[in-house]
């Protein structure tokens, strides 16, 4: 007994050792009990209590170990695993050779959506030894159960220690990854560039085989997001995906009792709200792997949500401001120093990809006298009147200015001058169709028109300076010659010469 008391206390000793997992510690366990017991192979499988299968994890066969994946059918209302349940070692039926189970019971920090509303800290943990002696033929005597069993008692302490080792590490993990979270939140400013950081990031800490983010546009209500996969890949969601189906707008209910939210073992669905704002939803999923989702991750997703909520609502308002800012709030146009911004990115990139655009000058003829006639709330519809044809006109790579007064700047990237005095003389088309308001022209009828003058880069200037002049210049000569016209900085330049 003094000798089983030093090989317990040896056995111990050797495994006092920090293990993250438990395989790491079965690697170093199962070549000792190998050895103690004078076994030629030992067997580790994880075992439920609750159903038919052991599964095989590893094996040490003369002190080296492999990893083994098998189940093994046991019939839980058996009297013999009954007894081994009680007894916690059983000789092993049918085998040619001497072997014997040992059962192993530890206990593990709960971890899993199931047991999310249990309460419990832990839960029992159940594992299989198998020791055989197939090289000779020496049954195992009460003795060497003894000890196994005592080794058995040891590994289990060993075990639950293991585990808890692996809930404090990954605990810390994730306090530093959510920490890292919150600083992506806290500084989620404009909301493109927002989206994809949050999921990277919260796909990056969770490592689910799928994050996506669904967002309720303000002013259609359409739903729309993106999804990013365990790779890092991102790409487009909108209406079409069937997950959508499931979103409840107007949905008030608290979490939990609303039917387009809950919880699955791999799957997690979670509303974005915002003082009674359903932003969208946050959908966390393992649908290919069929990888549990812990209770940590659920509880910890529950309290980011509502930070991503108030992320993406700081963000949306950045870019309300931003909007404000860069837009003039009469015409909807942008303003003259976002403009010149966009301008100069434009001669930058037209300069180094040899590229060439157009430049468009506007003004409203007879601008003033409407103004002086019938008054500048006329004339403030006149000019919202042209700016909507312009608005509604241009493709979306166009950029409209409302440049001062009545006068309008459209930038046309990768146009050339014969496309843009196209396009002006479009535009001069639907102008002219506009009708005022009768209540503010006093039964008159006002027709609009208008005056445009274009220059190109690179040949009639290849700086801002230049190309503003040169299409004020052309501008200018259409004034001069009768209005309601457009003309390139190029024709003028031949008709001067003529002149």
């Amino acid at each position: 007994m003094a000798a089983g008391n030093t090989l317990l206390f040896e056995f111990s000793q050797n495994l006092d050792d920090r293990f993250i997992t438990t395989d790491s510690l079965m690697e170093r366990a199962l070549p000792m009990i190998e050895h103690y017991m004078g076994a030629q192979r030992v067997f580790f499988f994880n075992w439920n209590a609750g159903n038919s299968i052991i599964s095989q994890r590893m094996m040490c066969e003369s002190g080296n170990n492999y990893y083994l994946q098998e189940d093994i059918y046991v019939d839980p209302g058996a009297p013999e695993i009954i007894k081994f349940l009680h007894d916690g070692v059983m000789d092993a039926p049918a085998l040619e050779y001497p072997a014997v189970y040992v059962l192993l019971v530890w206990r593990t920090p709960l971890n899993s959506i199931q047991t999310l509303q249990s309460r419990q800290a832990t839960r029992s943990q159940y594992g299989v030894l198998r020791v055989e002696r197939f090289k000779v033929n020496k049954p195992f005597a009460r003795e060497d159960k003894e000890l196994l069993l005592g080794l058995a008692r040891e590994l289990c302490v060993k075990l639950n220690m293991a585990e808890i080792d692996h809930y404090n590490t990954a605990q810390l993990k994730r306090a530093v990854a959510l920490n890292d979270l919150a600083q992506v939140f806290a500084t989620s400013i404009r909301l493109s560039d927002s989206l994809e950081e949050i999921l990277k990031s919260v796909q990056s800490s969770f490592c689910f085989d799928r994050t996506s983010l669904y967002l309720a546009d303000p002013q259609t209500g359409k739903m729309q997001g993106l999804s990013v996969d365990i790779a890092g890949d991102i790409k487009k969601v909108d209406e079409q995906d069937g997950l959508l189906g499931r979103f409840c707008g107007a949905c008030t209910q608290e979490f939990g009792q609303c039917p387009a939210f809950g919880i699955s073992d791999i799957s997690i669905t979670l509303p974005l709200r915002l003082q009674n704002k359903n932003l969208g939803c946050l959908v966390f999923d393992n649908v290919l792997s069929r990888s549990p989702i812990s209770q940590e991750d659920v509880l910890s997703l529950r309290q980011f949500s509502a930070q991503i909520a108030l992320a993406i609502d700081n963000a949306r308002l950045f870019e309300k401001v931003q909007e404000l800012s860069n837009y003039d709030d009469l015409t909807k146009l942008t303003l003259r120093r976002f403009f010149n911004e966009t301008f100069a990115q434009e001669i930058y990139r037209s300069r180094r990809f040899n590229l060439t655009f157009s430049l468009l000058l506007m003004d409203i003829d007879y601008f003033k006298s409407i103004n002086d006639e019938y008054g500048h709330v006329l004339g403030d519809e006149a000019l919202k009147a042209v700016s909507e044809v312009i608005r509604s006109s241009l493709r979306q790579t166009d950029i409209p200015c409302r440049f001062g007064g009545d006068e309008i700047m459209i930038l046309f990237p990768r146009t050339t001058g014969e496309e843009a005095l196209s396009i002006a003389k479009r535009l001069a088309a639907k102008v002219s169709a506009v009708k005022l308001p009768d209540r503010l022209t006093r039964g008159a009828d006002i027709k609009l028109s208008v005056s445009q003058g274009i220059a190109v880069f690179p040949y009639d200037g290849d700086d801002q300076t230049d190309l503003v002049r040169r299409a004020d210049d052309a501008l200018y000569y259409v004034k001069e010659h009768g209005r309601g016209l457009c003309k390139l900085y190029g024709e003028i330049a031949e008709d001067k010469k003529a002149e």
